[in-house]
């Protein structure tokens, strides 16, 4: 005689079947191309690079700046702008939360190497210049992210943009001692 399937065996397996056609074993979805990033990460990658340009810029009018011959008030009003920015992309890296590598060994997007500054002048007066047309042009930037961003990304991507347009005048104020257009 055959064995029949006892009470308990026929109820286990009418309570698992759901869960298994549930489950999802359709495999193609595992092989599919990781999904693109939400909005405010991809805006968050943007300042950084942004914020990332705007200290290699000060720290090459910075380096330059230590040389014989170079006004000793333009290091000192130089330093707390690049300070700022780097203040800035500290909290805009601490916002931006990257998954590790996947074990294919992708690279992961927060070891990116920043990027590299412009040439910068060499002359004060034109380096400073240089500077303020990048932050006049970084404020205007980090303002234009604004209507993509979050509420929260959205009020860090104000502060920083006033921050960069109070740059500004406080770099149209060297201009004229270090020989710059005033």
């Amino acid at each position: 005689m055959a064995a029949h399937p006892t009470r308990r065996v026929v109820l286990a397996a009418a309570a698992a079947l759901p869960l298994a056609v549930v489950s999802g074993c359709d495999g193609a979805d595992v092989l599919a191309a990781p999904p693109s990033s939400a909005p405010d990460v991809v805006l968050l990658r943007a300042a950084i690079a942004a914020e990332q340009l705007m200290v290699a810029r000060y720290s090459a009018v910075l380096a330059g700046a230590r040389g014989p011959g170079t006004p000793a008030p333009l290091t000192a009003a130089l330093e707390p702008l690049a300070a700022e920015h780097r203040a800035h992309l500290a909290e805009l890296r601490s916002r931006l939360v990257v998954p590790p590598p996947s074990r294919a060994g992708a690279p992961s997007p927060a070891g990116a190497p920043a990027p590299r500054a412009a040439t910068v002048p060499a002359a004060c007066g034109a380096a400073v210049a240089f500077l303020r047309a990048a932050e006049q042009a970084a404020a205007t930037a980090t303002l234009d992210r604004l209507p993509r961003a979050s509420a929260s990304l959205a009020q860090l991507f104000a502060s920083i943009s006033a921050s960069e347009a109070t740059h500004v005048p406080v770099l149209d104020s060297i201009l004229p001692g270090v020989g710059g257009p005033s």
